[in-house]
């Protein structure tokens, strides 16, 4: 059966979580004085805190953490490497992070390109496990807010990618057969693997051309891509 529905993921997907974040991160290097704290730029810190943050989403996406202590503990551990043990100041940066990073527009090269082609012939979804709220601002000011018909946030129905219920979850939601339905996202283990396991059609989008062995229908490392595939 032909193809009618497209699911994306968002961050790193269509959105650039990195460089968005790397441009919050030298306004917060800035607004908290880090430099002061013997920090020695924005780049530096913001490379110690990916790591933390991205072993942080793994557990918070197994449900071992919530979303309060992810926000805080993603700077306090970081800061604590620097020799700063503050509690309030890795509180008040969660809030300053959270609050201004999804205003920092940055898509990923050929995003609209892209949504241009696909809205002509399919209804585009997302699927995502960022917070609602945020992840609802970043759709709305980077413009890409008119090209998607629906939108399920992990956190709006307290199930988290990898586990296909959100994904049948999402199809349900706007009557598509996974027979008619693809999903493209650049987590082979969050996206990909989940909705082969259902049988939806994949794009795997890995830009950061990691190994693997899987088997997935579709695998490049330009969004643009896409264009050439459906």
């Amino acid at each position: 059966m032909a193809i009618k529905h497209i699911f994306f993921d968002l961050d790193n997907t269509l959105w650039d979580f990195d460089c968005s974040s790397m441009i919050t991160f030298r306004q917060l290097y800035n607004e908290f004085k880090l430099k002061e704290s013997n920090i020695p730029n924005a780049e530096q810190f913001h490379h110690v805190y990916m790591g933390y943050n991205d072993d942080l989403w793994d557990l918070y996406r197994k449900g071992l953490i919530d979303k309060s202590f992810l926000k805080t503990e993603r700077f306090r551990l970081p800061l604590a490497d620097f020799g700063i043990n503050d509690i309030r100041l890795s509180h008040d940066m969660g809030e300053y992070y959270t609050t201004y990073a999804p205003h920092n527009v940055a898509l990923v090269n050929g995003a609209i390109d892209v949504l241009d082609h696909l809205k002509q012939h399919y209804h585009i979804h997302l699927i995502t496990n960022g917070f609602a709220d945020v992840q609802k601002i970043k759709i709305h000011d980077s413009g890409i807010e008119d090209y998607i018909d629906s939108m399920t946030v992990s956190e709006e129905i307290n199930i988290k990618k990898p586990d296909t219920r959100l994904f049948h979850h999402a199809l349900n939601k706007v009557s598509a057969k996974t027979n008619e339905s693809i999903m493209i996202g650049d987590d082979l283990k969050i996206d990909i693997l989940p909705a082969k396991s259902i049988g939806m059609s994949q794009i795997y989008f890995n830009k950061k051309h990691l190994l693997h062995d899987e088997d997935v229908d579709y695998e490049i490392d330009d969004l643009l891509s896409i264009n050439n595939i459906l």
